[in-house]
């Protein structure tokens, strides 16, 4: 495949100034340009003119080649830990210090078990933190979280004071780089304001639809160069709020139907199949300035039809090479039954190392997984050179990281539910209408409401009345009949259909009225509020080919 001609010095400069035209709710944007990191993780002078062209991802080579050596200069039990990322059990900041401290590992990744509140995930990063610098490191350890909105997505209002963002096909929907990044940014903003650096997000797989069993509404689009717009905004909004990114699931997952947590997904697509779709929003976020890639478990017949594409050498030489990437491959979720059906912990983690992976996420067994790669230093068979390349591409990541955290405003948990105006922005532009007359009032002042789950109705009737509806009891008249589809309630007659699930559902109903709405957030029913009182247009269009329905009537 070609390899596209890369956006390198002005690429950060680029995405910061898209964002910073961005209306965000989060106060100024951070400022343009991120500086190089000094091997301490303080921003360069700003004085100081640049002397070594920076890789497109943020650091120069030399940054790299000084993470490098300080990776070289580890025991062989210290690096084998500066590539793995591990779970912790509960919501003690001490036993995730402690986890951290154990194996020497790179990082932690949080998950809802372990959240009670804003303030003891905070806590959890500052002592995470604290157990860094005690262990006489000088760039953070990675406190990741997987947060990409709709059904993926830890830090929430569900889970305490977070914003709620919509799925990422909202993002697609709006098919708007300025409200995209300005949302990745809000919520960027908020994770690093609770302690976290890291964000399993944006998604890059390009659906093919209803035969997409596994990722769905995390995708942005079937059309590869829309999910690539998307792809690329939210990755620049997340670097403007000073947290690292990570496009997933190399090659991509959209077009395959077995989910990969259960078994091994086999894409039987042709290389230059691939390179049309699949690639696309990959290629163009790593021209872009994407700092991570995460390779899924997909076997990929035109590669490597033995193994998946996290254990590939073929795949990561395509990334490498083909793509140009210089920034840190990381693993899919090591635990997956792609992978644990055929080999261990200790296995995956030596074949991930040797394939070309820079960061291991989650092995089953994290002890186990780093007693296996220190085996393999000692006996030759996982080189010492992969394994220094391997952390020392992760320590000028986080490196990096804190420059341009520093470089950007301060922010406490003060911060945090503060991305509400954003997450309604991108709801607001995403809104799509598929038939009925568009641009006035669709219903009457008195409606009934029908369909979902008892908490979508209560969102959704706490959004009406706010815009001045009257929602009656289903025994008194009405002026007009709306239904909420989802998977769970995913058809019937309305006046007005609205499906909070993915939009292929908008066919399972005969309302002469159906709009999509990709999330259902507060901010989501809101938006879809206010248009249902004709306050506000629906703009977003279908990103998804839909039978039978336009992209939008309006």
């Amino acid at each position: 495949m070609r390899r596209r001609t890369p956006v390198r010095t002005l690429a950060l400069a680029a995405m910061l100034a898209v964002v910073a035209t961005a209306c965000t709710p989060t106060g100024p944007p951070e400022p343009s340009p991120t500086p190089s990191p000094s091997s301490t993780g303080d921003p360069a002078p700003t004085t100081a003119e640049p002397t070594e062209e920076p890789l497109a991802w943020g650091p120069t080579p030399t940054d790299v080649a000084d993470a490098i050596g300080t990776a070289a200069a580890m025991t062989p039990e210290e690096v084998a830990g500066q590539v793995l990322l591990a779970r912790y059990p509960g919501t003690d900041p001490a036993a995730a210090a402690s986890t951290l401290s154990e194996n020497h590992l790179a990082g932690l990744v949080l998950f809802s078990e372990n959240v009670a509140s804003v303030d003891q995930v905070a806590a959890t990063g500052d002592a995470v933190q604290a157990a860094q610098a005690a262990a006489g490191r000088d760039w953070p350890a990675i406190f990741a979280v997987d947060n990409e909105g709709g059904l993926v997505q830890r830090l929430g209002a569900e889970a305490g004071d977070w914003t709620s963002f919509p799925s990422f096909m909202s993002a697609g929907a709006a098919d708007d780089p300025d409200i995209v990044a300005a949302a990745a940014q809000a919520m960027a903003l908020e994770l690093r304001a609770s302690g976290l650096n890291y964000d399993f997000a944006p998604d890059a797989d390009v659906t093919v639809g209803l035969a997409d069993v596994t990722i769905g509404l995390r995708s942005a689009s079937s059309d590869p160069d829309r999910a690539a717009r998307a792809v690329v905004a939210a990755t620049q909004g997340f670097t403007a709020g000073g947290v690292v990114s990570s496009v997933k699931h190399f090659p991509g997952h959209g077009s395959l139907t077995v989910d990969s947590h259960q078994g091994l997904p086999v894409q039987d697509a042709s290389a230059e199949e691939l390179a049309a779709r699949d690639l696309v929003p990959f290629a163009q976020a790593i021209d872009a300035g994407t700092p991570t890639v995460m390779l899924g478990h997909i076997a990929v017949e035109a590669w490597d039809p033995s193994l998946p594409a996290s254990l590939s050498p073929e795949a990561y030489r395509v990334l490498r090479e083909d793509l140009g990437f210089t920034g840190v491959a990381i693993t899919d979720g090591l635990d997956m039954g792609a992978l644990t059906q055929t080999w261990d912990s200790a296995q995956i983690a030596v074949m991930a190392l040797q394939a070309g992976a820079d960061l291991l996420l989650g092995p089953t067994d994290v002890p186990a997984a780093h007693a296996g790669i220190v085996a393999a230093l000692a006996d030759g068979s996982l080189s010492r050179e992969r394994v220094d390349e391997a952390a020392g591409r992760v320590i000028a990541l986080m490196r990096w990281q804190a420059a341009i955290a520093a470089a950007g405003r301060p922010v406490t948990t003060a911060e945090v539910g503060s991305a509400a105006p954003a997450s309604l922005a991108l709801s607001a532009a995403a809104i799509t209408q598929v038939a009925g007359e568009c641009g006035g009032a669709l219903v009457g002042q008195s409606i009934h409401a029908r369909g979902g789950s008892t908490a979508d109705w209560d969102a959704f009737v706490a959004a009406a009345e706010a815009a001045g509806l009257d929602v009656v009891p289903l025994e008194q008249p009405a002026d007009s009949e709306v239904r909420l589809l989802t998977g769970a309630t995913p058809s019937g007659s309305a006046d007005v259909a609205i499906v909070l699930d993915e939009p292929w559902l908008l066919t399972e109903t005969d309302a002469p009225v159906r709009l999509a709405t990709y999330g259902r957030t507060a901010q989501a029913f809101a938006a879809v509020a206010a248009v249902l009182t004709g306050a506000a247009p629906a703009p977003g269009s279908l990103p998804v080919e839909v039978s039978d329905l336009p992209a939008t009537v309006c």
